[in-house]
């Protein structure tokens, strides 16, 4: 398990890029800074306060055992029941940074119309898409991210909230300590995770009501890591081979390999049905020439012997690295449509990733101007945007869950039956390789839910990639899409 989400999806592993070591001594932080900001979204002006502060975890004894830091935007003057959200990346081993100043926030990077990193210097605008007008925000960096540490006399104090249930744990306590220090216990909830943030979020809603009497009322999975399993790679992973097929063919007709526009239910039938028949019937190492395989490649992009030689099942770097070959490019794993040039020698190639790498340092860059001028927040200590050494001892045991589906399947599943009216809506893009759009969609078909929850259920595929909001337009329509959810569609500028 452990092996299987690092090496298919998690941030950090495939960046190669941390901000950070994790063990080290911990200066002390300011325990809340609050200070007062106004925004004017579509025409109307938004007072808000900024909340940066730390909370304190505390064991049976009493004793402090980490420090969660957090930052909350509050709309001034608006009642006590107006919604709260929740956000958290994934990782594990990302800090809240990515949502934070990447999406929800009313401050956020200034990113081109294409998605791809901007150079330095980085430069932070107000957010006409931030979603202030609709719910308050809290964005949570968990222990060994960002500015949250762990205390206590062990070698790396950090490392007990390094798994499945200790995060869940946590990160409930989290929530209720918030709800608390700001007298917000009548406010509806809800949670938005990105990629291993949405498993978090998701297994989340079921921890909360148990561990710290919150009942959930909606949820935003933003290209989430829903199923870990079907991840992996082995040869008997059918689905984890076709998932990815309709983003290849859409990225390979984005990149020029394939004419505009590309039929998408043709492939993604084709994935589900025809191609994993293909699939289960290959026998030995089929040529180029077979009909299977030609078809493949035309769906795709890519050219038959390349697809020959990985017997139809096309992994997400092999794809990566040659539909741009002749362009002498590598595109992007967290979207196909952002490329960097290529080595000569494919050896010698260890630029990492277009995006993730950049994006990363940007975003680390952005924060650490923004918390201590704009939110006059100060500390040595060290940002930890992306800490490898989360991702890589991170404990998965409890991720596989209970009947049939793991964790944050099965999560949903009973969130859903025990609370009916549960919004939920999934979010993807529709480049992004590391959590393909169809992924999504065939998971929630799998939920033994009553018809009408399940047409409640919105899913919505935006042009992008596994951050599509660094677009603009898409960033737009994910906060349109959720003030709808939210019940506030009119609220949010344009």
């Amino acid at each position: 398990m452990r092996g299987t989400l690092a090496a298919a999806c998690l941030l950090v592993i495939l960046s190669g890029s941390a901000a950070g070591a994790a063990g080290t001594a911990a200066p002390p932080l300011p325990a809340r800074v609050e200070t007062h900001h106004t925004i004017t979204i579509a025409g109307h002006r938004l007072d808000y306060d900024a909340f940066a502060e730390t909370f304190a975890l505390k064991d049976s004894k009493g004793a402090t055992t980490a420090e969660i830091f957090t930052v909350s935007y509050v709309l001034a003057g608006a009642p006590g029941s107006r919604p709260v959200t929740f956000a958290f990346n994934g990782g594990p081993g990302a800090a809240a940074v990515f949502l934070h100043l990447g999406a929800l926030g009313p401050r956020i990077l200034d990113t081109p119309a294409s998605g791809a990193v901007p150079p330095p210097p980085f430069r932070l605008v107000d957010n006409p898409s931030t979603w202030l007008p609709f719910t308050d925000l809290v964005f949570v960096d968990p222990v060994g991210t960002g500015f949250s540490r762990g205390e206590g006399k062990e070698k790396n104090p950090d490392e007990p909230f390094w798994n499945v249930h200790a995060d869940l744990s946590s990160l409930s306590t989290l929530v209720r300590l918030w709800l608390t220090r700001h007298r917000r216990w009548d406010a509806p909830v809800y949670l938005v995770g990105e990629s291993y943030g949405g498993f978090r979020a998701a297994a989340l809603a079921r921890a909360l009501p148990e561990e710290a009497g919150v009942t959930v009322s909606g949820l935003i999975l933003i290209s989430p890591a829903l199923d870990l399993s079907i991840l992996g790679r082995s040869e008997r992973d059918l689905l984890a081979a076709a998932f990815p097929l309709p983003t290849y063919a859409a990225t390979a007709a984005a990149d020029g390999a394939l004419p505009a526009p590309v039929d998408l239910a043709r492939v993604e039938h084709f994935a589900l049905s025809d191609y994993l028949v293909g699939l289960a019937g290959l026998k030995g190492d089929p040529g180029p020439d077979d009909p299977f395989i030609a078809k493949v490649a035309r769906m795709t992009g890519l050219p038959a012997t390349v697809v020959a030689r990985h017997r139809g099942r096309i992994p997400r770097r092999v794809f990566a690295r040659d539909i741009r070959r002749s362009e002498h490019e590598v595109v992007s794993l967290y979207d196909g449509t952002v490329a960097r040039p290529a080595a000569a020698n494919a050896r010698n190639d260890r630029a990492g990733d277009p995006i993730l790498g950049p994006a990363a340092a940007a975003y680390t860059t952005a924060f650490n101007q923004y918390v201590s001028k704009v939110l006059n927040y100060h500390t040595d200590l060290a940002y930890r945007t992306l800490a490898r050494e989360v991702a890589r001892q991170w404990n998965w045991q409890g991720a596989k869950g209970q009947g049939g589906l793991g964790l944050a399947m099965a999560s949903l599943q009973q969130t859903l039956l025990a609370h009916p009216m549960t919004r939920l809506m999934i979010v993807n893009g529709r480049y992004d390789l590391v959590t393909p759009y169809l992924a999504s969609r065939w998971l929630v078909d799998q939920l033994q839910i009553p018809a009408a929850t399940r047409a409640r259920i919105r899913l919505r595929v935006y042009p992008g990639g596994h951050m599509m909001y660094m677009r603009p337009d898409a960033r737009a329509a994910l906060a349109r899409d959720a003030a709808a959810l939210y019940g506030a569609a009119a609220a949010v500028g344009q």
